[in-house]
């Protein structure tokens, strides 16, 4: 899938933020996550909102809320993306016995 330039830029500034010990893979994550969200709007580019949306998901959601200022500091606006950031979709919570 083709990336629009400035979605590749949003997706290297917001990968500076994470430990360079998993850079890489918080990169793979958000990338792939990109392209299924654009995907699922039936895109053939990913768009700076792709990215973003795609970061959210790849985010715990007991950390999400520290990306309202982030998304802030891109010039976006938090609330477009208020439905990801309180959802906790795909975000299995461990099993009391489980140990953890």
């Amino acid at each position: 899938m083709e990336w629009d330039e400035a979605a590749e830029g949003v997706l290297t500034t917001l990968c500076r933020m994470v430990p360079e010990t998993i850079r890489e893979l918080a990169r793979s994550s958000a990338h792939d996550e990109a392209e299924a969200t654009a995907g699922e709007r039936s895109a053939t580019s990913v768009s700076v909102d792709d990215v973003v949306r795609g970061w959210i998901r790849t985010t715990p959601p007991e950390q999400r809320d520290g990306l309202v200022a982030v998304i802030e500091d891109l010039g976006l606006e938090p609330e477009r993306y208020a439905d990801e950031l309180e959802s906790a979709e795909g975000w299995e919570e461990e099993p009391e016995d489980s140990g953890m």
